[in-house]
């Protein structure tokens, strides 16, 4: 099975090996089924024939979204092969990508398709292409692209030698080649504040990592020194 079920009829992910300068790394794809019984894939991976026919199972693919500019390698062939599924992806993204044509942007507001089901706000506060953070209270999981880094024991070790150059362990935290390009620390404490709302407790990230207690508190740790 290449899909893993995280939340029983509610979540599933599946990861995905590549190689980044010569170093093994993770590529996660978040699987969210809705109310209504539709599909919504969080930053695709590779459409294998076999993917194609696990997630068949699950329901129709209503909305794909690439909520980092990081993840949109596999984009064409989802393109192609759901047609009448719904594409979000950040602004940059449907800027570098204008070979595909999307049906909106990612903001702070949610589309009507996954409306008062998946919360969302971008991490503001930083002078790069906008990421958005992602919550599925339903089962309680924060839903990050490639926004922090940690050292763990399922990630592969090319991953873990990159992590371990940023300076970084085992907790949570924001590259600093990202927090050099921190411009409006007032912006970012408003977007943690609001994600520090929102109902969770466990947490999965597009770049493999994966916490199944005390997420919030963690996620807190991470960003402790914009406050």
């Amino acid at each position: 099975m290449i899909l893993k079920e995280w939340k029983s009829n509610r979540l599933w992910y599946a990861d995905m090996s590549y190689t980044k300068l010569g170093l093994s790394h993770i590529h996660r794809m978040v699987v969210i089924r809705l109310s209504d019984g539709s599909i919504v894939i969080h930053n695709p991976i590779d459409l294998s024939i076999k993917l194609q026919h696990e997630l068949s199972k699950l329901g129709s693919i209503k909305s794909i979204i690439c909520a980092s500019p990081s993840y949109h390698q596999y984009l064409s062939d989802w393109w192609l092969s759901y047609p009448e599924a719904l594409f979000y992806a950040t602004p940059t993204l449907i800027q570098k990508r204008s070979d595909l044509n999307f049906d909106g942007a990612l903001s702070n507001y949610a589309p009507l398709t996954w409306k008062n089901e998946l919360l969302q706000t971008p991490l503001l506060g930083f002078d790069k292409p906008r990421k958005i953070i992602f919550c599925d209270p339903e089962s309680r999981t924060l839903i990050l692209s490639d926004h922090l880094l940690a050292v763990q024991e399922s990630l592969p070790i090319g991953q873990k030698l990159l992590t371990w150059a940023h300076g970084i362990n085992q907790d949570l935290k924001i590259p600093y080649s990202d927090k050099r390009h921190l411009s409006n620390m007032a912006a970012l404490r408003a977007s943690i504040q609001e994600v520090m709302t929102w109902p969770f407790d466990k947490l999965l990230s597009s770049n493999g990592l994966s916490i199944e207690q005390d997420a919030k508190k963690q996620f807190y740790q991470a960003f402790w020194w914009a406050f």
